[in-house]
């Protein structure tokens, strides 16, 4: 569970690195999904996974942690002096999307920054999940509350977790962007 978090400290971080590898997202039917990507959206690809963010965020330095390679984008206008941030962590998991979600949404109950504001399942990829909503406290006094929407979905014994993180106070403007990232996310079969 420890990229449950992970995913959200690299949002505050604004760290990651970029991965290139070419994935094959097959259902088990063979087809391959590719959705049509949203305006004004650009597709990125990792180590087992693809996403897609706007045209105009730009991808985060090197920051892998403790092994892990994290990705990370970010948006290049900050408001309320935080920059709205995707980010995309892996870890071992073995079991499916819906039991990862649940256990990553219980770290984050407990997490005492965290307040969770809404958990709902939905279904990302062809996978039941949830999309959690979370505000976070800033670490320090000067900064920005902040909200994140999470996915998570689990593949071949890893768990992914996608987050889209933005100031509080402007998330609602940027809703349908962190809607269009979670929704579009996908994962190798």
């Amino acid at each position: 569970m420890k990229a449950c978090l992970a995913g959200l400290a690299l949002s505050i971080a604004a760290i990651a690195v970029a991965s290139t590898a070419v994935i094959d997202c097959r259902r088990s039917n063979g087809q391959t999904p590719t959705p049509a990507l949203p305006a004004g959206f650009v597709e990125q690809l990792g180590d087992g996974w693809r996403i897609a963010v706007p045209s105009t965020w730009t991808q985060a330095l090197d920051g892998g942690q403790s092994g892990q390679r994290p990705w990370q984008a970010i948006d290049p206008q900050p408001v309320d002096a935080y920059r709205a941030n995707v980010s995309v962590v892996a870890e071992p998991f073995t079991g499916d999307s819906r039991a990862y979600a649940s256990a990553c949404e219980a770290s984050l109950r407990r997490d005492r920054r965290a307040s969770v504001q809404s958990s709902l399942e939905d279904t990302i990829d062809g996978d039941l999940t949830l999309v959690t909503e979370t505000v976070w406290t800033p670490r320090e006094v000067s900064g920005a509350a902040f909200r994140t929407m999470q996915a998570h979905l689990a593949s071949r014994g890893t768990g992914y977790v996608v987050t889209c993180s933005v100031s509080a106070s402007a998330f609602e403007r940027y809703r349908s962007t962190c809607e269009s990232v979670v929704h579009g996310f996908a994962i190798e079969r």
